[in-house]
């Protein structure tokens, strides 16, 4: 009987050991996210180029991120809004300047404003406001984590169009 039960707990631990690798395998392959769009995201000083995809809002006017890639939402008249995980796409956003530039499609934007706001205190209407000009406005998390993919700050940049 001793031998049948020791058996039996040699052949358990080859199906885990089995299963945790092919699960691990491919959990840990790259996943290809695909944009709907033909648009391309551009921040040349901190190597960042990536298909973008264009969203909606919700039925409640909230955002959601993309998992992988940015993702895009004609705001208001001339503010294009653009949100992404610190996690994942734009997790070198914070190293981004006053007057650095951002390229979206053709058109290439200059960083006019760049600030940190707790995540309480966002009025999303300002954010999402219409502008007088051609703007990006680009939305990503900072600060300490409260929860999976949540943080108490939001990273807020706005680029004007360059003439």
């Amino acid at each position: 009987m001793r031998f049948k039960k020791h058996y039996s707990h040699k052949i358990f631990i080859c199906i885990y050991l089995f299963l945790f690798a092919i699960f691990g395998y491919f959990g840990m392959q790259s996943h290809n996210v695909e944009a709907n769009s033909n648009l391309i995201l551009e921040a040349p000083k901190i190597s960042l180029k990536s298909a973008i995809k264009v969203l909606q809002l919700n039925n409640d006017y909230t955002l959601t991120a993309p998992d992988q890639i940015a993702g895009l939402y004609y705001a208001a008249e001339n503010n294009t809004f653009i949100i992404g995980h610190s996690s994942t796409i734009f997790g070198s956003l914070h190293n981004l300047k006053l007057n650095d530039q951002i390229k979206l499609d053709n058109h290439t934007y200059k960083i006019t404003n760049l600030y940190i706001q707790a995540k309480d205190s966002i009025s999303m209407s300002k954010v999402l406001e219409p502008k007088a000009i051609p703007t990006l406005t680009l939305m990503t998390c900072h600060g300490e984590k409260i929860a999976e993919n949540d943080y108490t700050e939001r990273l807020i940049l706005t680029a004007e169009l360059e003439k």
